[in-house]
């Protein structure tokens, strides 16, 4: 755990705020168990919690604001590209346009809790024109909430992840090819969804 905890007190805040961001903009990072890591690490360290925390929110709310004027300049467009960089069913972009048609900007706070409408929801956002102001109030309450429940598990869980991470380090080239190989099998199965997503969308329309 020295090496780790080494590692994060040296890199940490730049880790959060890059994870947090890309895949705030699309591509699927696991930006929410890097902030549950981060939460079981910042004890006894001289990296604080709120750091943590406002370093996450920033990089949310910045990546947010980008898609919010991506999608106000270029409408819907702009939800297909986001669909292909998250790796996400085109069916998704329909579904967060139902949502946003009932919710409202609400959905910029529910959003962040749900896998490929938390990309898509900024940007339909801006396409539907909602306000400015509107946007920015829904979306800091929904970047800080989902901030405080992933650093909110790291720290509550502390122990229990204190010491799944002491065995990752103990077991070494091991533990590094069993996560390789989960992450690998994450974005086949996104993939293949993404895949067959495009051929139902192809033949829906011939």
């Amino acid at each position: 755990m020295d090496y780790l905890r080494a590692l994060f007190e040296e890199y940490g805040l730049v880790l959060v705020f890059a994870a947090v961001l890309v895949e705030q903009t699309g591509p699927p990072l696991p930006s929410g168990p890097l902030l549950i890591v981060a939460g079981a690490l910042v004890d006894a360290g001289p990296i604080s919690a709120w750091s943590i925390a406002a370093v996450a929110w920033i990089a949310s709310m910045l990546g947010k604001v980008a898609l919010y004027i991506v999608g106000a300049r270029y409408g819907k467009q702009a939800m297909s590209a986001l669909c292909r960089m998250a790796v996400t069913p085109n069916a998704t972009m329909d579904k967060t346009d139902m949502r946003f048609e009932r919710w409202g900007p609400a959905l910029l706070i529910v959003a962040e809790f749900i896998p490929g409408v938390r990309t898509l929801a900024p940007s339909l956002a801006g396409a539907q024109k909602l306000s400015a102001i509107l946007f920015l109030l829904y979306s800091a309450l929904g970047a800080a909430l989902w901030t405080g429940l992933y650093l909110g598990i790291g720290l509550v869980f502390r122990e229990q992840i204190d010491r799944a991470l002491a065995l990752v380090e103990q077991s070494g080239k091991i533990a590094i090819v069993v996560i390789a190989a989960a992450i690998a099998v994450y974005f086949v199965v996104r993939w293949w969804r993404r895949r067959n997503s495009v051929k139902a969308s192809a033949q829906a329309r011939s």
